[in-house]
Formats: structure tokens, sequence, C-alpha cells
């Protein structure tokens, strides 16, 4: 019972905070001229304020600190600080991790300097002990990752941290698929009685939350590199707190249904852009939304489909925790199959149709000529 009274309290705690928060932080960027310029990535022409990430990382950061007190007028601290090196490294990485995304936003650093400190950051955290040790592969058996759990567990990170902020072109986009995300993480934690778990993840999605008031279509504000960084950072190392040398399959078989959407997106991005012999850093418009907005879709539709479908990503997740490790791995295996060959016929469609575009443009240019 007290940990889903903490729960409810550190989301609570982290909405309200961060409903207050963001109203201050785009009188302040309004008031500097702190905007996010529109890219070849993007769909918006505005001037649009960038800094809501700062609003979800304080939102979030202030909420553990109060839960921390509420829990130490109880006596009951020993709920959360169960390994303080663990906690001070985890906190390292975070705040290494939005205070680079924030000079990002206001500077607009190059790729490679920005692969070095999501890097380590991620280093931070792995050194702290959060490894991915072993990687199970279902009917062929357990791989003991030895001395490459630190390489693994930091291309982990750093991928799924990149695989957020590609992904946040669109009002409400990443935020909403991170929302469900740590939302789903919280209610596993909470199966499992993973009370530190329970308040991350709790108080992230109340943060998320919070700004997302101000961030779905027509948006006020923008999450910028600080904000998803962030929560690209945070949603790959919570999963990795609930084991110690545990197998990795059990562990990252959620966060990777729970945010198949922008790892599939991130997937197709490289191949794309390998295919065109392109750096694998240049921005675009062929992401998943983009290929929904040339179908015709408007932005809140599109919301709409893809917050539906990190809903059911995010009823499987919690469902493959319950279900016996048998029809867990068909059913995310089907889960996973079905998610890619539906990306896949996405993509083809809309390639079909620029064929077509291309194909008619031409036609009209020779009927002129």
């Amino acid at each position: 019972m007290i940990q889903f009274s903490v729960a409810i309290l550190s989301g609570c705690i982290a909405l309200f905070i961060n409903l207050g928060l963001i109203p201050l932080i785009i009188k302040f960027a309004h008031h500097f001229k702190l905007y996010d310029l529109p890219d070849k990535r993007k769909i918006h022409t505005g001037l649009i304020p960038r800094l809501g990430g700062s609003g979800i990382f304080l939102s979030f950061i202030i909420t553990i600190i109060l839960t921390y007190i509420i829990l130490y007028i109880f006596n009951s601290t020993d709920l959360l600080l169960q390994s303080k090196p663990r906690f001070y490294a985890l906190f390292s990485g975070i705040f290494l991790i939005h205070i680079f995304g924030l000079y990002d936003d206001l500077r607009n650093v190059k790729a490679p300097l920005k692969l070095f400190f999501q890097a380590l950051a991620a280093a931070i955290v792995a050194g702290g002990g959060y490894l991915i040790h072993s990687l199970t592969i279902p009917y062929l058996g357990t791989i003991n990752l030895g001395l490459f759990a630190y390489p693994v567990t930091i291309i982990w990170i750093v991928g799924i941290s990149n695989a957020i902020n590609l992904i946040d072109g669109m009002d409400g986009l990443a935020g909403g698929i991170c929302a469900f995300a740590a939302l789903s993480m919280g209610i596993i934690a909470l199966i499992q009685g993973q009370i530190l778990i329970v308040v991350l993840c709790f108080a992230l999605f109340g943060s998320i939350t919070g700004f997302l008031f101000y961030n779905y279509p027509p948006a006020k504000i923008f999450m910028g590199d600080s904000g998803s960084l962030f929560l690209g950072f945070s949603l790959s190392v919570f999963p990795l707190m609930g084991i110690s040398k545990a197998s990795a399959f059990g562990t990252l078989i959620v966060p990777i249904t729970l945010l198949l959407i922008p790892i599939m997106d991130t997937a197709g991005a490289i191949l794309r852009r390998i295919r065109q012999k392109r750096p694998i850093h240049s921005p675009d418009k062929e992401h998943i939304h983009h290929k929904l907005l040339d179908m015709g879709l408007s932005e809140r539709q599109i919301l709409s489909v893809i917050y539906g479908i990190s809903f059911y990503l995010g009823v499987v997740s919690i469902t493959s925790v319950v279900l016996p490790k048998e029809i867990n791995v068909y059913l995310i295996m089907v889960v996973w199959i079905g998610s890619m060959l539906g990306y896949w016929f996405l993509s083809y469609i809309n390639a079909k149709r620029h064929l077509s575009r291309a194909e008619e443009e031409a036609g009209a240019e020779e009927k002129s000529s």
C-alpha cells in the first residue's frame, strides 16, 4: 500500500510543479529570445521556445527531493537509498546529460561532441554498477558479457537517448511516447516491489504530463535536446536498476517494447542515410510522423495513432511481466515482428507515393516544354 501511495504522491507532485514551472520558462525564453529554429527535420514554422526540457528535469529532481523528505519524516528513506554510490552515479549521469543538452539548445553543438558527452554520462552510470551483464537469446542460451558489459551498456544508453532525440520533431510526439513508457515502467516496478524505480518513473511521468499541457499541438514550448536526451537517458537506465547480474532479455525486453516506435524510426533513419550516402546525423523529413503527415493526417490525428500504439505496447509490456516465460517470448516476438512489418509497409506506401509524385512532376515538365 505504501508503494502505491508513494507512486501517486510522486506523480502528482511532479505534475503540479511542472504545470507551474513551464509558464515561467516560456516567459524567460521569450524575454531572451531563446527559440527553436525550424530545420529539415522539424515541421513547425514559428518561433517557439525550446527550454521545456529544463521544466521536466527540474520538476523531476524537486519531486525526488520532496519524496525523500516525506519518506524521511516517516522514517522510510531506506526504501529509496538502498545503494548510495549507485544512486549518486545515476543522478550524476542524469545531471550531465541534461546540462549538456541545455548547452546544445543554446549553442548548437556539433555531433562528435554530442556523442562524447552522451557516452561520458552513460559511462558514469555504468561505472556506478548499472550494467547489462548478460544477453539471453531465446532458444540459444545466455551470453555472459564480462568486460564487454561496459561498452554494451554505454551503447544501449546512448542509442536510446538518440532515438528519443531523433523522433522529437512534432508537437507532443516524444513527450507522449516517453510518458506512456515511464508510466508502464512504473507500473511494472510497482508489481515487482521496486520502490526506487516506482518513484523515479512516476516522478518522470508526472513531469512529462505537466509539460504536455503546453506541448500538445499547437505547442507553446518544445523540450529541446535538454529534454529529449534526459528522457531517453532516464528510460534506458531505469530498467537496469531492477537487476544486479540478471539476464538482460527480461530487463531490456520491456524498454525495447515500450520504445519500439523511436527504436524502429531511428534504425530506419540510419539505414536510409547510409543507403543515400549521407551523414547519419543529417536531418531529413522521412521520420514516421513525416510519413503519416504525407498521408494526409493532421498532427492531432498522428498523435492519436502514436499514443494508441504506445498504450498498446505498454499493456503488452505489463502483461509480459506476469505471464509465464514461454508465452511471454511468443507474445513479444509477435508484437515486434508485427510492428516491424507495419513500419515497413508505411515506408513502402510512402516511397510509392513519392515516386508517383516525381513521375507526375516529370510528366508535367515534359508537357510544358
